[in-house]
């Protein structure tokens, strides 16, 4: 799992999680336009409000959470043999999500229904890069910030949270190398004279 892979799962969790109340006062989602990647040399565009934004601050490997050996996959005991795969790499990314809004009420609502469950920490659903389902751990690193801004006169909410989360990669490439498959014990009065003999 990568950029690619956190980036759809943080963007589907958010669309799934975030409201805002319509004019009857009823939650409603966003639309999936309103939930967008920010990306590093791009200046952000506002299409739409109230919308939110993700960021990747930086990343970096975790060699708490690496274990530099190979992980047994598999086995054949008729040749003597075991399936190796060197353990995935650990990374934790640093991640900083935006809520945008040009209303107050919208933004107390998105934070609000945000917060509600992944306030300190959660599991991100997330489809590795095999096709396979799967979760990283999300840690929230710094509480909400505040950092409105002018723009064309016209003022827009902004509050913002960022978040460790962690990932792996590997190259899922197995090999194979001999293993001990029986072990005979001989204790046998004869053997046990000559270990005698030979101390």
């Amino acid at each position: 799992m990568w950029f690619e892979e956190v980036n759809t799962g943080l963007l589907e969790e958010l669309f799934n999680t975030v409201r805002i109340k319509d004019a009857s006062g009823v939650l409603v989602p966003l639309p999936r336009k309103a939930f967008t990647v920010r990306e590093p040399e791009e200046d952000f565009k506002f299409e739409t409000f109230p919308c939110v934004s993700i960021y990747n601050l930086d990343y970096r490997h975790n060699p708490l959470r690496y274990l530099p050996f190979p992980v047994a996959v598999g086995n054949d005991k008729e040749n003597h043999l075991v399936t190796l795969e060197d353990h995935a790499v650990s990374f934790d990314l640093n991640y900083q999500i935006d809520f945008w809004s040009k209303y107050q009420t919208d933004m107390d609502d998105m934070t609000r229904t945000w917060f509600l469950k992944h306030f300190r920490q959660f599991n991100l659903p997330v489809i590795d890069s095999g096709g396979n389902q799967r979760t990283c751990n999300c840690v929230i690193t710094q509480n909400t910030h505040r950092s409105d801004i002018i723009e064309d006169k016209e003022r827009i909410f902004h509050a913002f949270a960022k978040y460790r989360i962690w990932v792996e990669i590997d190259e899922e490439t197995s090999y194979n190398a001999s293993m001990v498959t029986e072990v005979v014990l001989d204790a046998s009065e004869e053997n046990m004279d000559k270990k005698r003999n030979q101390s």
